[in-house]
């Protein structure tokens, strides 16, 4: 009898731990959402989340030299939304776990000569005294109404890549609607590479909202990774489709 007790308990015991895992497991799926679109050279582990996009605690980005990293936090109600952006300049990989649920979420694995984050940013250096192997830097957003109402517009509003006189102040105004719904993510590029630059790009969105080409000036500032920053910026955007493909241009 006593023995039959003892394993109802262990049981009972059991179930309780997995539950209470279910539970702990759940709460901490997601707390992340993965921007592959943004994202160049990186690859998950360990993620134990069942969509791509979802991270959950105790996974790993691991990012190839070059490589650059987009992030932002999962959606709350009763929380600011948050974007952040790793960038590996180093020639080896670099890893970045994710080990809590709470701002900042992430920390460098295996990079000893790393600063504390401040400011919701964070530099790293590795052994050999190489500066700058890795930074990161998260900043809050705005709500993605701004996308939203660029939507919403065109069903009275065509973009159009040639615009004749009368309709040119709507061509004006739509495009300075997408450049400002772009302009977290160009803060957030900017203060990763320290840059007070401008660089006048020009890009091209197809009828049904893809970018085609993007071209920066080629007399500007020859600053690569703060223009291939700007370039999965551009491409990543969802434009409205239009009548025609349009031709856009703006000094960021």
């Amino acid at each position: 009898m006593l023995l039959k007790f003892r394993k109802n308990l262990l049981l009972i015991n059991t179930l309780f731990f997995l539950a209470c895992s279910a539970v702990v497991q759940a709460d901490e799926c997601g707390v992340l959402r993965y921007m592959a679109n943004k994202s160049t050279g990186v690859t998950v582990k360990n993620n134990t989340c069942k969509t791509t996009d979802a991270i959950a605690v105790g996974s790993e980005f691991n990012l190839t030299p070059g490589a650059r990293l987009w992030f932002k936090s999962q959606d709350a109600a009763d929380a600011q939304k948050m974007q952040g952006i790793c960038q590996n300049r180093s020639s080896k990989p670099v890893r970045i776990s994710v080990d809590t649920n709470k701002l900042p979420w992430i920390n460098p694995t295996g990079l000893s000569n790393c600063s504390p984050w401040t400011h919701n940013k964070i530099n790293c250096d590795d052994s050999t005294g190489a500066q700058k192997t890795l930074t990161c830097v998260i900043a809050a957003i705005n709500s993605e109404a701004p996308t939203n109402e660029i939507e919403e517009r065109t069903t009275s509003v065509r973009m159009r890549s040639l615009p004749t006189p009368d309709d040119a102040d709507d061509a004006a105004t739509e495009q300075e609607h997408i450049v400002s719904a772009m302009q977290a993510d160009v803060d957030l590029c900017k203060a990763l590479d320290r840059s007070n630059s401008t660089i006048n790009i020009t890009w091209l969105v197809e009828s049904n909202g893809r970018v085609k080409t993007v071209t920066p000036d080629p007399s500007g500032p020859a600053e690569q990774p703060l223009v291939n920053c700007l370039t999965a910026v551009i491409n990543d955007f969802p434009y409205p489709k239009s009548a025609q493909a349009i031709r856009l241009s703006h000094q960021f």
